[in-house]
């Protein structure tokens, strides 16, 4: 596996909940800390990987399912240097479902997971793929508890709601801390300290994950590294593709050519 090249595909579903799914092939890098602002279902297919999840490091094994709650910091690596594969669904659920493993110990649900990705390259909307979906879904539940202590008080979230939203919509630009504070109506220093109490990133490494986050629906679009580069606001290719290959796990040249025939 170790002799492969490296290859993520991502594509959408679809369907009205906004699902997405990431498919992993020899991924041998490691990825830095960061989130996502859904639930990441995933299924370990092949070797092993390290999670660094609420403060445990824990290593995933062949079929083992785990779940990652949305805006929960976190980063993974390839175990022990050797490359891995994986496959994730990204899902839309109600916030308030917690889930406090990081692995499920579930064996029909893995079943409709690998029945599900088998489909999902060939059908993105087959009857039989909205079926596995929903049964997916409710096995999931069960394994969650009702109340999420990860959602924070109104108060704080209502501070610094305006300037991440400001983040999503501008993060192609170049925003200062003082920029996003603004925004939130608080000194550089409470924002920034408020808005790591809310998410678990600083406003910077938040504004990152969202830049490389758009960069790859526009590397897609605009079917070209260089007009991307400058298009999300970079000057220097060689950094673009530094950054894209530290968050998203392949460069920016090898994303676009795996990812073609799922425009």
């Amino acid at each position: 596996m170790k002799n492969e090249q490296e290859k993520i595909i991502h594509f959408e579903l679809n369907t009205k909940q906004g699902i997405s799914v990431t498919h992993g092939y020899n991924i041998s890098n490691a990825f830095p800390v960061h989130f996502h602002t859904t639930y990441n279902l995933g299924i370990i297919e092949l070797g092993e990987r390290e999670f660094a999840y609420r403060g445990i490091k824990t290593v995933l094994k062949q079929n083992d399912i785990f779940i990652i709650q949305p805006f929960e910091p976190h980063s993974c690596k390839s175990f022990d240097n050797s490359s891995h594969r994986y496959k994730i669904i990204s899902i839309n659920l109600d916030i308030s479902n917690y889930f406090p493993q990081l692995i499920i110990h579930q064996p029909d649900l893995l079943s409709n997971i690998r029945e599900f990705h088998t489909l999902a390259e060939y059908e993105k909307s087959s009857s039989r793929l909205m079926d596995l979906l929903e049964e997916i879904i409710m096995q999931l539940k069960t394994c969650s508890i009702g109340y999420n202590p990860a959602i924070l008080d109104e108060e704080i979230s209502s501070k610094i709601h305006l300037a991440k939203q400001f983040i999503e919509k501008n993060c192609q630009l170049d925003i200062s801390l003082k920029e996003m504070s603004n925004i939130a109506c608080l000194s550089e220093f409470h924002f920034n300290r408020l808005f790591h109490k809310c998410y678990g990133l600083s406003p910077y490494a938040y504004y990152l994950v969202c830049k490389m986050k758009k960069s790859q629906k526009v590397l897609i679009k605009q079917k070209s590294v260089i007009e991307t580069t400058y298009n999300i606001g970079f000057f220097d290719q060689s950094h673009f593709t530094k950054l894209f290959k530290k968050h998203i796990g392949v460069t920016p040249g090898k994303y676009l050519k795996d990812n073609k025939k799922y425009e």
